[in-house]
């Protein structure tokens, strides 16, 4: 009976397994070991369809994706870092893929924001993995381990998309494994009806002889009767001392729990190769930019800066300029034009050094070292942002620095810390700080002495110290005079290899005169004139703004003094009141 109940319940455990291994194998999975959502159709009010991290949250697998549009429209597909795609699609209207029910249902939800456009996302050059155009586009991409999205979107990044969508997930070794389940499962039916149907033979009767009596008076007539002889008792001895005592084994299970735990341990081992890892990582970093990318930027940046500089158009320079540098340009256009001088030659930067500092989120910056074409003397070091995931890359500081400047090499530059802090000469932004005090307080600053000497800072300080002699001269006629120097509450600072930081400073140098009682001031000379002309009399100040590009190199605590690596200036107004 025992064996009759074992057997109904191991042909019940083999037909669930064969049932769930047939079915995984033959109809959710296939030989390609790829389970399929199967076409669905999906839709945004918004510009975009993206999913959200938490269904890419186990790496290994390869995931598919299949996109059409229902309406012929070129469609674009993609895998991103989850940081770059919310900071791209941020304030933009758009929908989350929240929900992935195999093999037949996606869920989504809407969000709220502007119409946009979008930066067309196939210009953009964060993506992973990406497929752009019409007809149907596919990537297939190795789920790795971090939060990752995938975004649908038309590829004009201006129209709402409406697409036709075949997710699939190709899991190692999952077609394999399902038929090793399958194959359990039968084998367990199998030696479940086995145990059922098969019965165990009778043990056949011993036959006893007939009993013999004897006659004591030798009579031989009567039969002697025969009794079955009892078996005697096998001798039981105690075990030996320490040992258990033996057990008779145990007949008829051995084979049936072989045959069961080794095809469960089949399952397992061939399963557990297929289980996808969940994922460890919780936050991303990636380069800023790569090598090939960066020289891209650089070749745009060259053709419009050229463009721009020769008809002096100040909105097509701002496509490419930002910060105080397209404050500087546009300034520059405007004394040149009023100079009547000649447009700039054509010039672009070449070979370039990128130095891409690890980001794990927005604004995002690297610095390029590059050989001017027109000038042999100088090398251009550059600080090029990209305010968000969908902004086109700007570059923020321009410096040339005398290729006599010894500059350390910007491969594997990465931002500077707080940490940082304790292991140089001065943190990045005291010495920022720090020299325009120094400025400010002229070359007799005490803070001068934490400064290499500089050429151009020299000159510069003894034309300051000129022009207040000059006015000294002419009695009554100033109140007062300042020349204040402003750091910036924030520079950009990188740290190199080699230990040393390197500073991008834009100074602000704020001019002030105040005439005295029945004095009056102009401008009399160029470039002041070109933002307030000679005929436009101050009586109560005269005012102009310099910008003072400074790139600044700290060496570790205890190996030197800051050096000015370069020091270039910019007037970009002037007038007074």
């Amino acid at each position: 009976m025992i064996r009759r109940i074992f057997g109904v319940l191991l042909a019940l455990i083999g037909l669930v397994v064969a049932v769930v291994g047939g079915v995984a194998a033959f109809w959710l999975i296939g030989p390609d070991d790829t389970v399929q959502s199967g076409e669905q159709h999906l839709s945004s009010k918004g510009l975009a369809i993206a999913s959200t991290p938490e269904l890419l949250n186990r790496n290994g697998p390869v995931l598919h994706v299949d996109v059409r549009s229902t309406k012929d429209q070129p469609v674009f597909v993609g895998v991103a870092r989850d940081f770059d795609v919310s900071s791209y699609l941020k304030g933009f209207a758009h929908t989350k893929l929240v929900q992935v029910q195999y093999p037949i249902a996606l869920s989504t939800q809407d969000e709220k924001g502007t119409a946009g456009p979008l930066a067309a996302p196939d210009t953009l050059d964060w993506w992973v993995a990406k497929a752009n155009g019409a007809g149907t586009q596919s990537i297939a991409w190795p789920i790795e381990d971090g939060p990752y999205d995938v975004v649908i979107m038309n590829a004009d990044g201006k129209t709402a998309p409406d697409v036709q969508v075949d997710l699939g997930i190709e899991i190692p070794k999952a077609f394999a494994t399902a038929l090793a389940v399958f194959a359990v499962g039968i084998v367990l039916l199998a030696l479940g009806i086995l145990l059922v149907l098969l019965r165990r033979r009778p043990t056949k009767p011993q036959q006893a002889e007939p009993a013999q009596f004897h006659d004591p008076q030798g009579n031989s007539q009567f039969p002697q009767a025969q009794y079955p002889q009892p078996h005697p008792a096998p001798v039981q001895y105690p075990p030996a001392h320490g040992q258990p005592p033996q057990q008779a084994p145990t007949q008829g299970g051995g084979a049936v729990r072989r045959v069961v735990v080794g095809g469960l341990a089949l399952g397992l081992v061939s399963g557990c190769a297929a289980v996808p890892q969940a994922d460890s990582v919780s936050a991303l970093t990636r380069p800023a930019i790569n090598d090939d990318a960066a020289v891209a930027v650089i070749k745009h940046y060259n053709a419009v800066n050229n463009k721009a500089n020769s008809v002096r158009d100040s909105k097509l320079i701002a496509t490419v300029e930002g910060g105080n540098l397209v404050r500087e340009s546009q300034a520059g256009y405007e004394i040149d034009r009023v100079a009547k001088d000649k447009p700039t030659a054509p010039f672009v930067y070449t070979s370039p050094v990128i130095g891409a500092p690890q980001s794990a989120g927005y604004p995002m910056r690297f610095v390029s070292n590059s050989a001017i074409s027109t000038n042999k003397a100088y090398r251009h070091l550059g600080v090029w942002e990209r305010a968000t995931a969908g902004s086109p890359w700007l570059i923020t500081f321009a410096a040339g620095v005398k290729t006599t400047v010894k500059l350390p090499d910007l491969t594997g530059l990465r931002a500077a810390t707080k940490a940082d802090d304790k292991r140089l000469a001065v943190a990045p932004q005291v010495a920022a700080t720090s020299l325009a005090t120094y400025l400010t307080g002229g070359a007799k600053s005490p803070r001068a002495a934490a400064f290499q000497p500089n050429a151009d800072i020299t000159t510069m300080l003894a034309g300051i110290v000129t022009n207040r002699a000059e006015k000294a001269k002419m009695r009554g006629s100033t109140r007062s005079l300042t020349d204040v120097f402003t750091a910036p509450p924030q520079s950009p600072a990188f740290v190199t290899k080699s230990g040393t930081a390197v500073v991008f400073v834009s100074l602000t140098h704020e001019y002030t005169l105040i005439p005295g009682p029945n004095w009056h001031f102009w401008w009399d000379g160029m470039p002041e004139n070109a933002f307030s002309p000679k005929s436009v009399k101050y009586y109560n100040g005269l005012t102009s703004e310099t910008i003072h590009d400074t790139v600044l190199l700290i060496p570790p605590k205890g190996k030197g003094k800051i050096q000015v690596a370069s020091f270039e200036s910019q007037v970009v107004d002037a007038g007074g009141y």
